[in-house]
């Protein structure tokens, strides 16, 4: 189903959307962060043999977008995704890809 018409507002945010998604550390964050309810920058760091500094830039994009939230326990700060839309376009993107 083709999209007859989107504004130019609407299109500016797709495609913000879509460019904060086509960095693979923002991708496999976002899929650590649907696999583990809530992580702290750390355990993500560690996870994926990625450096805190890069892990905290790219949660601070992820979370300006709307994508990811944090609540603090004590001195720890632990994230999750809250976004629904964004897990949905994720599996989705993984689950084409598997069909090929």
């Amino acid at each position: 189903m083709a999209v007859q018409h989107v504004d130019q507002p609407v299109l500016r945010e797709v495609v913000r959307i879509f460019r904060s998604l086509s960095d693979e550390s923002r991708v496999r964050i976002v899929n650590l962060l649907i696999e583990n309810t809530r992580l702290c920058v750390s355990d993500i760091a560690s996870s994926l043999d990625i450096p805190i500094s890069s892990v905290s830039h790219h949660l601070r994009l992820l979370k300006d977008l709307g994508f990811v939230g944090h609540e603090r326990d004590g001195k720890k700060v632990y994230h999750s995704l809250i976004d629904d839309c964004i897990r949905d376009i994720l599996r989705r993107a993984i689950e084409h890809v598997g069909e090929e």
